[in-house]
C-alpha cells in the first residue's frame, strides 16, 4: 500500500461543512483533536460539546495532527494546503476553483479531494448497469439552484452541479469542453469525455434549493436519477429508472443520504491513508487526487491543467 504511516489525530478547519466529516473521523478511530475556524466563539462552543482538546482561529495554533480536513471557502484552499503541506490531506471540493490557474509546482503527497457523490447508493447502481467501455454514452445532466448564499453563477455550478459531474467523469473519463454558453442565470456546456458526450444545462432561480436531474443512455438502455435537496429537510432521490422501469425504491434516509455519501467518501480516503486500501484501489472507488479532482475546474473553464499530484 502507499501509505502506512500511522494516522491517528485529525483537525477540521472550516466548522460548518467540515463537522460533516466528524462521524467518519470517529469510525475509523481518529481522535479530532483540534478545530479551525474564523469564527472563534462558535469552535470553541463545539470544541467544549464534543470534548475536543483544541479551538483556534490561526493555522499556526493547530497542535500537531496526522490529518487535516479542509473545508473552508475555496478561494483559500491552497493557502491551507500550503501550510499542511506534511500532513494528509482530505480538502473538499472544488480543489481551487475559478482561481485553478495558480497550481503549486507540486501537491502534497497525501491530499485527497471529497468528491462524494459516487458513494451514493443510486449512482452506484447506475454504474453496475453502464459499460463505458461497451460503446458511447449520451449524458443530459440538468441541475437548478436557488439559495441564499453569495455566488456567482460559475461559482454556484462548482458548489452544486459538479457533485453530480464529478461522479459522471469519474464513470466516463476525463473531460474536453466543447462548448460554453452563459447569460446571467444560465450555464451550458457540452463535454466529451473521449467518445461520450455530456451536456449541462444548470440555471440559477426557481423554487428553493439543490435541484438534479441526470439522463443517461448506452444503446438501447435509457437510465434516470432524479434528486432534490429543500431548506430543512434531507436530500431524497427518486428511484433509477431503466426504460421507464424503477430499478430500487429511491435513497432517502432521515440522518440525510448525502451526509452518509459523505461520511463513505471520507472512511474511504482514510482507509487509504492508514494504508489498507492502494491509490489505484481508491481511484477505481471514487477517490479524487488533485489530477482527477481539476477535471471538474478543466469541465468549466476549458483549460487542461498540469497538476503534478
Amino acid at each position: 500500500m502507499s501509505q502506512t504511516k500511522p494516522i491517528t489525530k485529525a483537525a477540521i478547519v472550516g466548522c460548518n461543512w467540515g463537522m460533516v466529516h466528524l462521524a467518519a473521523l470517529q469510525q475509523s478511530g481518529l481522535e479530532l483533536s483540534a478545530l479551525v475556524d474564523v469564527d472563534l466563539p462558535r469552535a470553541q462552543s463545539l470544541a467544549q460539546q464534543l470534548n475536543i482538546a483544541h479551538a483556534c482561529q490561526s493555522l499556526t495554533q493547530v497542535p500537531e495532527v496526522d490529518l487535516v480536513i479542509i473545508a473552508t471557502p475555496a478561494i483559500s484552499h491552497m493557502q491551507v494546503i500550503e501550510h499542511f503541506s506534511q500532513q494528509a490531506i482530505i480538502c473538499e471540493k472544488p480543489l481551487l476553483g475559478l482561481s485553478a490557474n495558480q497550481l503549486p509546482a507540486n501537491w502534497p503527497k497525501r491530499l485527497w479531494v471529497n468528491y462524494a457523490f459516487n458513494q451514493l447508493e443510486s449512482a452506484q447502481l447506475i454504474n453496475r448497469l453502464i459499460q463505458p467501455t461497451q460503446g458511447p454514452v449520451r449524458v443530459q445532466l440538468s441541475s437548478q439552484v436557488n439559495l441564499p448564499l453569495k455566488f456567482n453563477l460559475e461559482q454556484w455550478f462548482l458548489e452544486t452541479a459538479s457533485h453530480p459531474l464529478s461522479w459522471l467523469l469519474h464513470l466516463l473519463g476525463e473531460p474536453r469542453q466543447l462548448s460554453k454558453q452563459t447569460n446571467e442565470q444560465e450555464l451550458k456546456l457540452e463535454l466529451a469525455c473521449g467518445e461520450h458526450r455530456i451536456n449541462i444545462d444548470f440555471t440559477l432561480g426557481g423554487a428553493a434549493g439543490i435541484y438534479h436531474q441526470v439522463r443517461v443512455q448506452q444503446g438501447s438502455q435509457q437510465l434516470q436519477l432524479q434528486g432534490h435537496y429543500i431548506p430543512g429537510q434531507a436530500w431524497r432521490f427518486m428511484p433509477v429508472l431503466l426504460n421507464d422501469e424503477p430499478q430500487n425504491q429511491g435513497e432517502y434516509h432521515e440522518s440525510d443520504c448525502w451526509l452518509l455519501a459523505n461520511q463513505r467518501s471520507t472512511s474511504l480516503i482514510i482507509k487509504h491513508l492508514q494504508g489498507q486500501l492502494s491509490e489505484a484501489e481508491l481511484l477505481a472507488q471514487g477517490g479524487f487526487n488533485p489530477t482527477k479532482a481539476l477535471w471538474l475546474e478543466q469541465s468549466l473553464l476549458g483549460e487542461k491543467f498540469n497538476s503534478a499530484s
